[in-house]
């Protein structure tokens, strides 16, 4: 990625183009990184999407197939206390069995990474790693598994690509749950409001 210096650099060296041939029609240019850019005659650029050297990375760019779109659901502990409650009350549990169920209940709820289960491709699996932080720099929790090992949800269309317990309560207001795939090469970054 061409860092913010440079990039000015280069906008303001092609600005300078621009000034001289202001009522030109559009123009081609190279910038001081090498890229090829077209200098509109209404002062905007953009980077010529033809040029070898540059990855056209717009949404517009890519395949729909390609994309993959990862949700992040939180389900606070007194949510799931009340659900297994009626649930096993319809079952008739008992009082006990009830009470021994809810025992089990994470201090800090359950984290859902969930996607549509339409973005699946079992040919082409996607190694994906998941982070958990609770306000620190290091995670809280770490685990790296493929797409394809999704379960169906109860939402109809979305699958759970990974269900994760949170043990403690947690600290901060924020958890930050964070997807890798490509060893680290995407990333993506979702902010968790704990209520």
């Amino acid at each position: 990625m061409v860092g913010m210096k440079t990039l000015w650099g280069a906008f303001f060296a092609l600005a300078f183009v621009c000034t001289v041939n202001s009522f030109a029609d559009d123009i081609m240019a190279t910038a001081s990184n090498g890229a090829t850019v077209i200098l509109h005659d209404n002062g905007r650029w953009e980077y010529y999407q033809n040029n070898s050297k540059l990855r056209d990375i717009r949404q517009s760019a890519i395949p729909e197939d390609a994309k993959f779109n990862v949700m992040v659901e939180y389900e606070s502990p007194d949510r799931v206390r009340k659900n297994i409650r009626l649930a096993m009350e319809a079952e008739f549990a008992t009082e006990e069995e009830i009470k021994d169920s809810l025992r089990n209940v994470p201090k800090g709820g359950y984290i859902y990474f969930q996607v549509k289960t339409s973005q699946i491709k079992k040919g082409m699996p996607r190694k994906l790693t998941y982070f958990l932080y609770d306000g620190g720099k290091d995670p809280i929790f770490t685990k790296t598994a493929y797409d394809t090992e999704a379960v169906p949800s109860e939402l109809n269309g979305v699958s759970n690509l990974l269900v994760v317990p949170v043990y403690g309560r947690p600290k901060s207001n924020v958890l930050l749950a964070r997807v890798q795939a490509r060893d680290g090469m995407e990333t993506l970054d979702i902010d968790i409001p704990i209520r």
